[in-house]
Parts: structure tokens; sequence; C-alpha cells
């Protein structure tokens, strides 16, 4: 069984393509910060607008780009209208009828 080790080792060691293997463990508990973009996908779904004019209109790329606050649902909900007036045009038009 040991050889069986050995050659196993080997054949990993001359195939690899990275020369270490790194083991990335999370705590439990660690919290994931979840992005703007999902947040906001969130919040939309939510508010009943569909995914097929979030992602027509490509909403979350457009709000991702001009967004610069911090990383959380509330600031987020509070500058959609911001985000409406500035954006306008359709965008504006689809999450007035929603939001």
């Amino acid at each position: 069984m040991n050889w069986l080790k050995s050659l196993w080792s080997k054949l990993v060691n001359k195939t690899s393509v990275s020369p270490t293997l790194v083991v990335v463990e999370e705590e439990p508990g660690e919290y994931k910060e979840e992005s703007v973009g999902r947040i906001l996908e969130q919040i939309l779904l939510e508010a009943g607008v569909s995914e097929h004019i979030i992602s027509k209109l490509d909403i979350l790329a457009v709000f991702e780009q001009w967004y610069q606050g911090p990383n959380n649902e509330e600031e987020i909900r509070d500058s959609i209208q911001s985000f409406k007036e500035a954006v306008g045009g359709s965008i504006n038009a689809k999450l007035n009828r929603k939001i």
C-alpha cells in the first residue's frame, strides 16, 4: 500500500499546476459580505421587478458603476431614488412602476 501512495504522490507532483497545495478554511460564523449588485437584485425582486427587466436594462451593472456608498442593504435601499433620478430613461420608468 505504501508503494501506491508513493506512486500517487509522484504522479500528482509531476502533473500538478500549482507548486504547493493551499487549503483555505473559513471560520465558523464568519460573515461573508454580499456584493452591491446582489443586494440590489434582492431588493428589486422583492419589490416585484422581474429578472427579465433587471437583465434587459442591465440595472445591476449600471447601479454598481453609479453607487459609491457602503455595502449594506439599508444604504442601498435609501439610494435607489437618487439612482433613478440620476440615470433616468427606461431604468427610471421601469423602477418607478415598482419602487
